[in-house]
């Protein structure tokens, strides 16, 4: 994901993301947002990030390498060979603070954000897991799993998660109340076609996530061979010192 500026571009912020209706609907047997963009893809920015219909859209619920990272402008041809050019419908329930509408993208019944995670071309977002629902959240955590597994992608390279490169921290994975999405609302907006605007909720506190040092940010460990020949899988670890 391209960052518009230099802090984490979905953190929620209280005031800073537009909310629609928070009632979803189902698209090919998922829970997605209830308001729907649909169009040609006609440019991507990145792993994350396209645009359809002249709309910008941050695809939900991963996070791709920056196009400084490792694997970042393979993340972007990923995205490019399932989307470009094609014709898409976007289900979403928020913009976030740069007005890009925040979504679920799919070509048919082909979701596109899941596509990005299970080929190793982005992460899967837990900061946002509860804006989805709980069989998604399984099927993302299975397909970064055995992308994870297969060193599949980013994941044959020693990989930092793009939100410690662009902030240094690791956010707080928040634990959901329902298995049903639950989408920010502040503010709310109108359902289209409905006369009276319902109440606008009192605004949440903001989410701070604990502070690191970049320099004790997780990093991926490629798998490899021990000279006996058994094979060590991928792993996660702290630089030295941490």
């Amino acid at each position: 994901m391209t960052p518009l500026a230099p802090n984490d571009d979905l953190l929620p912020l209280t005031g800073s993301v537009t909310s629609y209706s928070t009632l979803a609907t189902t698209h090919c047997g998922r829970s997605v947002g209830r308001n729907s963009l649909t169009g040609v893809v006609s440019a991507v920015a990145d792993g994350d990030t396209l645009t359809v219909a002249g709309t910008a859209v941050r695809l939900d619920s991963i996070d791709a390498p920056e196009i400084s990272q490792t694997y970042g402008s393979q993340s972007k041809s990923a995205l490019q060979g399932l989307a470009l050019n094609k014709f898409v419908t976007v289900y979403y329930a928020k913009k976030d603070r740069y007005g890009r509408v925040v979504g679920s993208v799919f070509s048919d019944c082909t979701l596109i954000n899941l596509e990005q995670v299970r080929s190793g071309s982005a992460w899967y977002y837990q900061a946002y897991q509860c804006e989805i629902s709980a069989s998604a959240r399984n099927e993302y955590a299975a397909a970064q799993a055995a992308a994870q597994a297969a060193d599949r992608g980013l994941w044959a390279y020693t990989a930092t998660a793009p939100w410690v490169y662009r902030n240094g921290v690791e956010p707080a994975i928040p634990a959901c109340s329902s298995t049903l999405p639950t989408w920010s609302s502040t503010p709310s907006a109108p359902l289209v076609g409905s006369s009276t605007p319902p109440a606008t909720p009192a605004p949440a506190p903001p989410t701070v996530a604990p502070t690191q040092p970049t320099s004790c940010a997780l990093v991926w460990v490629n798998g490899y061979y021990r000279d006996n020949g058994t094979h060590v899988r991928g792993y996660y670890r702290r630089k030295p010192g941490c």
